[in-house]
């Protein structure tokens, strides 16, 4: 029996050090870790911890029955949700192990029938593994009815977990009637399994019932999903929108899209026309008006393009959300054209929208068609202007390389004008944990902050932080006003919060603080943190990235969030999606985790792997591995070799995905900030640099590009 630990702001060093090595040996020596833990004092207010450990080690030691008493524990006590549920089930799969089912069925029972709180992946693996465990459990009591509804509710809810995929199910897909087939097939889509939803979905198309709704998923698959088969997509959407259903509309919009796919734009020109006949006010009448610009466009047909650009501002103005793409595409047909004094008039429209992006391109091109025009003047003219507004930004590095060009200098990013101040950023705290005003906060918050320091000083941030973000507003409301940002900076330090500090001072732009920045100033480095860095910097020298990659990966990527789920299901600060990361496991010989992978000390890893992968394929071009990330690597590819001619920066603004494009410049310019900010050794700065912005575009790319 263990005895319970002083309550005290943090715990000792012999548990702390003793807690380390736990950690590290429970792989091991799991036998030794048990025994130890067994005997430890007790945590305190972080037990959770200590059962956790010893339902780990008796689990990998072969003593299911002490692992089940620590699980008893944890679901009776455990503060997340999530960890209670998980907790349960854990106890209710050893059980059945054990060979006491009656208390495995009770188990069950206290989990109760409500879906499991917490992150959608975590929820439905967690739920799906609570139905096969009822499953298994009637089933070997001789329930078959009730293993029957169990099987089914598992393949029409759960198809695409381990849990309804493991052999033994009492109930086959083939015994299920046509309508629970179908819902099994819309769960695949929804699940991101598009291939098995495809398969399940296919012979129904034509069904009485249900053939609008297959219909409809299966070109979405074919289209936008898997986008493998515009050509069915085509006549699907075709279907569907000479219909009376309610997919008609979205249907006719989409069935123009297939036919972009193909390329085969006059028709889709046709098919939006008549689209826009039919419903004057519909929901993509705006896109119909912008696809006029940009189909021909991306055609190369340069003059139907900037007709069509030119009557979308006239007819939408400047305040839409594509209005200062199509102005960028206008200006840039004009580039293509070599109509330099037209570039030029167009891109003074882009002017008005501000941002490192939008006026930073409209200058450095502008700057461009100056020099093309022998206006050398004006050209320098404009590399000042947007060196005033926009230093150390993706445009005004480019910026740099052209001035240099002008001037007859080396053009070499590492070589071109750098501003002083480089390196010199402090990103240490301006005040000390200790001095937190406890005393103002409730009794009941001073319980929670002592877990938050006992999980910080034990290793657990992921812990700690879930445990302080209930409190946060709470504990800012406590110390002195003028004292706010210092102290949303520390304490965002001292728990991985990097996503207050960063939209405290950003407001939530990903834009904002376009000027140099100052690196004396608390403001810079918290929109610039330098986030779980100890986690980073491990996965970064393992796989020889500059942290500064990856820092720049989680600014675009999250704002720095590691519980972050996107609507694709991407997962963490670093956004990888499950089907990604199963893959890396088997190649790292790790295990995912659908329950840990978003924390940064497991997910990092799988990133870093990823992103080395991309550099080597673009062989080290800093900008299109960003674009690999976002858009998928075969996309980067097509990209490049559709687009031989032309220097570095023309090639990247020919990217057709505008998010990919945003995107890959975006990340490029996270990465060049983070250098400035913090890097003081001018060499290895100029390394990455060149890295960058490089000034030679050719390079060989393999034919599987690979993901």
């Amino acid at each position: 029996m263990s005895s319970p630990v002083l309550a005290q702001d943090e715990p000792p060093a012999e548990l702390t050090d003793a807690y380390a090595r736990w950690r590290v040996e429970v792989e091991t020596d799991p036998a030794r870790v048990l025994a130890e833990a067994q005997n430890a004092a007790d945590f305190g207010p972080v037990e959770e911890l200590r059962q956790h450990l010893v339902a780990e080690a008796a689990i990998a030691a072969g003593r299911l029955d002490v692992a089940v008493d620590a699980l008893a524990w944890l679901f009776d006590k455990a503060q997340d949700g999530t960890d209670r549920f998980a907790a349960g089930i854990d106890r209710a799969e050893l059980l059945v192990l054990l060979g006491r089912a009656d208390e495995a069925r009770a188990q069950l029972e206290d989990l109760g029938r409500a879906e499991p709180e917490g992150r959608r992946a975590d929820s439905r693996h967690l739920a799906a593994r609570r139905a096969r465990l009822r499953h298994d459990l009637a089933l070997a009591a001789g329930q078959g009815a009730a293993a029957s509804s169990y099987a089914r509710a598992l393949l029409t809810r759960y198809p695409a977990e381990d849990a309804t995929r493991r052999p033994g199910l009492s109930v086959g897909v083939g015994e299920l009637d046509d309508a629970a087939k179908v819902r099994r097939g819309l769960a695949l889509y929804e699940a991101w399994d598009y291939e098995e939803a495809r398969a399940a979905l296919e012979p129904f198309a034509d069904h009485k019932e249900h053939a609008a709704t297959v219909r409809w998923h299966l070109a979405d698959i074919a289209l936008n999903r898997l986008r493998d088969d515009p050509v069915l997509a085509e006549e699907l959407y075709g279907e569907l929108a000479a219909g009376r259903t309610r997919h008609a509309e979205a249907a006719h919009y989409q069935y123009a899209r297939a036919q972009m796919r193909q390329e085969r734009y006059d028709d889709a020109l046709d098919t939006l026309e008549a689209y826009q006949a039919r419903y004057p006010r519909g929901t993509w009448s705006e896109a119909v008006d912008y696809y006029r610009g940009w189909l021909p466009y991306d055609h190369r047909e340069n003059e139907r393009a900037i007709q069509g650009f030119e009557q979308y501002i006239d007819k939408r103005g400047y305040r839409t959300a594509r209005s200062s793409l199509v102005i960028g595409f206008w200006a840039w047909a004009h580039i293509r054209e070599q109509q330099w004094q037209k570039a030029i008039e167009v891109y003074e429209r882009l002017h008005r929208y501000g941002n490192m992006l939008v006026e930073g391109k409209a200058l450095y091109w502008q700057a461009y068609a100056h020099l093309q025009l022998e206006e050398r003047e004006q050209a320098i003219a404009r590399l000042d202007r947007l060196r005033q507004r926009y230093p150390v930004t993706y445009y005004g590095m480019l910026g740099e390389q052209l001035r240099a060009t002008i001037e007859g200098k080396d053009p070499t990013a590492s070589k071109v004008w750098w501003p002083p101040g480089s390196g010199q950023a402090d990103d240490s705290p301006r005040v000390d944990i200790d001095d937190l005003p406890v005393a103002r906060l409730s009794a009941a918050d001073r319980e929670r902050w002592q877990k938050v320091r006992w999980f910080v000083a034990l290793g657990e941030p992921e812990r700690a932080r879930e445990a302080f973000l209930p409190m946060r507003r709470r504990v800012f409301a406590v110390v002195p006003a003028d004292q706010q940002r210092a102290w949303i900076h520390a304490l965002g330090q001292f728990v991985g919060d990097y996503h207050t500090m960063w939209n405290e001072v950003t407001g939530g732009s990903i834009s904002a603080m376009p000027r140099l920045p100052d690196t004396s100033a608390l403001e810079t480095v918290m929109a610039y943190p330098r986030a779980y860095r100890q986690v980073v910097e491990e996965a970064t020298s393992e796989f020889e990235l500059p942290p500064e990659l990856m820092w720049g990966i989680m600014r675009q990527e999250s704002r720095y969030r590691p519980g972050q789920i996107s609507h694709t299901d991407a997962v963490g600060a670093l956004q990888m999606i499950p089907a990604t990361a199963r893959r890396i496991a088997e190649e790292l010989h790790v295990d995912y985790n659908v329950r840990t992978f978003h924390r940064p000390e497991v997910g990092f890893r799988f990133s870093a792997f990823y992103m080395r992968r991309l550099l080597d394929v673009f062989a080290q071009r800093i900008v299109l591995m960003a674009g690999a990330y976002n858009s998928g690597p075969d996309v980067i590819k097509r990209w490049v070799e559709k687009n031989p001619g032309g220097d570095f920066a023309g090639l990247i603004e020919e990217f057709e995905y505008n998010e990919g494009r945003n995107y890959a410049r975006k990340v490029t310019e996270h990465m060049l900030r983070y250098l400035y900010i913090y890097e003081d050794d001018v060499e290895r700065r100029g390394m990455w640099l060149d890295r960058m912005f490089p000034l030679d575009r050719t390079i060989e790319l393999p034919d599987d590009v690979g993901y």
